[in-house]
């Protein structure tokens, strides 16, 4: 039996598996810990074997590793808790899906998908109370479903309208952005750190594949429309007191660049998917620290803890190093596709709109990063607070997104 053909699919399925099954039984978090990191590493292993084996694209191949990388670090930095057992299935769950819907085509990929929207929404659910913006959500999820498993059985206009819609459900873009506010606020734990860089690596294959047949109106369109989210998630990050929400909306200002440069660099795979990643490890590096904290003191409100680096000095020099990264990563966009751009006659209206929206992003994010840094990291600490540094694992997890940050903003 030819086990090629099947081995994306035996990939996603083994985490997947082990998911479900931690869901339903009690296991000590220590050996679940252990048995995650031993999967992920033999997962990396299969994806070293399916690249030589297989003819897979190289730009997915390195979605999928980037999605393992972070697999790896929250399970690394996850501590026990009451949920810890809970939170190490759903990473396990939500990797095996993600997996599946990257390395998969056809059919196949979109089930995968399905399963990964139907299982957010599950998680949504059980931690919302029923409203409108909820009612919203759960609408915008369906209908994502409803086309991803009707693309595959119509014709090439709809499967294009199809896959337009999922890029920006999952590279998020304003009013398209309730499902990825909605499963990164109420996910636990690490996994809110994990689900960012899965949610934004689909977005940038779905991206991929419609690239080359986005036409020049299209693309207007949707430079448009990324300036107007730029400014919405910019402007939110600055009223916005929860950590995660925080990070949800500075992530939604920057992929606004990877929409808005679409129109200016061409060859979308060589500096679009570098650039996506390194802002999906960079804000799932920031959201991850986050969660060491509130983990230690239920904290998810910025400023409520100032003057960390002084008690934390380990989470003081990740986050200090986190955001100075994430400060210039407008210029690793601009910088990676001049790089590859050819000389072609660009018109001022489309270069006025990228300058609105790289001064937007690099501006506002410059402003909402030093404020968050100033609530948190700088100040006077609090003597009423029994401070705990970050554990070495913490450390390390925290660390390794950060390299892989650099080596896609400044090597691949």
């Amino acid at each position: 039996m030819n086990i090629e053909p099947t081995l994306p699919v035996i990939l996603a399925l083994i985490p997947l598996f082990l998911g479900m099954v931690w869901k339903v039984t009690r296991f000590s978090f220590a050996t679940l810990k252990s048995i995650g990191l031993a999967t992920i590493g033999a997962l990396g292993g299969g994806l070293v074997y399916m690249q030589s084996a297989l003819d897979t694209d190289p730009s997915i191949m390195f979605l999928a590793v980037a999605v393992l990388l972070s697999g790896f670090c929250v399970i690394l930095g996850q501590e026990k808790t009451e949920q810890s057992s809970v939170v190490c299935a759903s990473i396990m769950i939500v990797l095996g899906l993600g997996l599946g819907v990257l390395l998969s085509q056809g059919v196949v990929s979109r089930i995968f998908l399905s399963g990964l929207l139907g299982y957010a929404a599950v998680s949504f659910i059980r931690e919302r109370h029923r409203s409108y913006r909820t009612t919203i959500t759960l609408l915008h999820i369906v209908i994502a479903v409803i086309l991803s498993l009707s693309s595959v059985f119509t014709g090439k206009s709809l499967q294009m309208f199809a896959s337009l819609f999922l890029a920006v459900t999952f590279l998020p873009l304003a009013p398209f952005h309730l499902p990825f506010v909605g499963t990164i606020e109420s996910a636990k734990g690490t996994l809110s750190s994990f689900w960012i860089v899965v949610w934004l690596t689909i977005g940038l294959a779905e991206l991929q594949m419609i690239f080359s047949s986005l036409t020049a109106e299209m693309l207007f369109a949707i430079s448009l429309l990324a300036l107007v989210s730029a400014v919405y998630a910019s402007f939110s990050c600055l009223g916005q007191q929860r950590s995660n929400l925080f990070v949800v909306f500075a992530t939604m200002a920057h992929v606004a660049l990877v929409w808005g440069l679409l129109d200016i660099f061409p060859s979308f795979p060589k500096w679009g998917i570098p650039f996506g990643v390194t802002v999906a490890f960079v804000m799932s590096g920031i959201c991850l620290a986050f969660s060491f904290v509130r983990q230690r003191y239920g904290w998810q409100t910025l400023g409520k803890l100032p003057g960390l680096a002084s008690p934390m000095p380990r989470l003081g020099i990740v986050m200090i190093l986190l955001v100075s990264f994430a400060m210039f990563l407008p210029l690793f966009s601009t910088f990676s596709g001049l790089m590859i751009m050819p000389t072609v006659a660009t018109q001022d209206v489309e270069l006025v709109m990228v300058l609105s929206m790289f001064l937007v992003v690099w501006l506002g994010g410059g402003w909402y990063f030093s404020q968050m840094l100033h609530q948190t990291v700088f100040g006077t600490a609090r003597s009423d607070v029994p401070y705990t540094d970050l554990r070495v694992a913490e450390f390390v997890a925290i660390s390794a997104l950060l390299v892989g940050a650099t080596y896609c903003g400044l090597v691949h």
